[in-house]
């Protein structure tokens, strides 16, 4: 048989570089596939990380609000607001008197209404301007600043000191709808 070109083929010969790989190398393709998944998956966090950090350099309110899972960050907002505002809840038989009851109603209306991409985006402008007022670290210095690690394999988080001798500000993270998201911040208290 030939070709339009004239150059003789085998189409047997062709026939065989067409199939499937053999049974022999299948589990380490198999294997490839799942250690480049896993890699991939390691990285993920570190990746919407990097993305969240360019977000906030460009203002981008959108990219911003794509990282965030809003039902679980006001939750941990307002139990933060209120822990700090009037110390922890009362226990189960205790009733909380009226002040402390009206306080926290304030305080879940006022996230609830005022918590946006942009007022996120002004408080976390804030947080990296103070640590920005020092002058450059070395690579040293923001390793000892920096920590990041998985929890569990959907929980993933990562913490900032930005003044030194201070706790990190922590940032929570899940896996949810196929990204890397924020659900909650730890941000250390003044003393």
């Amino acid at each position: 048989m030939r070709d339009p070109a004239g150059v003789p083929f085998e189409a047997d010969a062709f026939a065989e570089r067409l199939t499937w790989p053999s049974l022999k190398r299948m589990p380490h393709a198999v294997g490839a596939v799942f250690v480049a998944m896993a890699c991939i998956y390691a990285l993920s966090p570190y990746l919407a990380l990097w993305s969240l950090s360019s977000a906030l350099r460009s203002h981008d309110a959108i990219a911003l609000s794509q990282h965030i899972d809003w039902s679980a960050l006001s939750t941990n907002l307002k139990a933060e607001a209120i822990d700090a505002l009037i110390g922890p809840p009362p226990s189960a038989d205790d009733l909380p008197d009226f002040g402390s009851s009206f306080a926290s109603n304030a305080v879940s209306h006022a996230i609830d209404t005022r918590l946006t991409p942009e007022l996120l985006m002004t408080m976390a402008s804030q947080m990296v301007n103070t640590s920005h007022a020092t002058p450059s670290l070395s690579i040293g210095q923001l390793y000892d600043r920096i920590s990041a690690h998985f929890v569990s394999p959907l929980r993933f988080e990562a913490g900032l000191v930005t003044m030194p001798g201070q706790k990190p500000t922590i940032v929570h993270m899940k896996f949810e709808q196929w990204r890397w998201k924020i659900t909650g911040f730890d941000i250390p208290k003044t003393v």
